[in-house]
């Protein structure tokens, strides 16, 4: 599952992903919920910084719900402030990729954390 505001980068990962995975997308944190409600990705690629509920808000219900709380999360973010990053960590993400990560490193990102 890949949840991002930014349609354009979304639809860019979405492309990229999908030849080699079953891609959904949400482009909100509360409509990645409303998804998880009936859906149990293997991944969740979440946003960091979004409006309304932002990426570590969506993790935080995620880690809460026991029916989700497996699911490995990753953060796409362009941030490098290290009060979020840490606020963030300590959900236990499985990791962060910025989204600066061109292609090539972003699919061999995707798939060490897939296993």
């Amino acid at each position: 599952l890949l949840v991002d505001d930014d349609k354009d980068y979304l639809m860019l990962l979405a492309r990229w992903l999908g030849r080699d995975y079953e891609v959904d997308t949400a482009s909100s944190g509360a409509q990645a919920l409303r998804y998880l409600k009936d859906h149990h990705p293997d991944l969740i690629l979440l946003d960091f910084y979004m409006p309304g509920m932002d990426g570590p808000t969506s993790l935080q219900w995620i880690r809460e719900n026991s029916d989700n709380a497996d699911i490995p999360v990753v953060f796409l973010s362009g941030t490098e402030d290290r009060e979020s990053v840490s606020r963030a960590e300590r959900l236990n993400p499985q990791g962060f990729l910025p989204k600066t990560t061109g292609k090539a490193a972003l699919l061999k990102g995707i798939a060490s954390f897939l296993g």
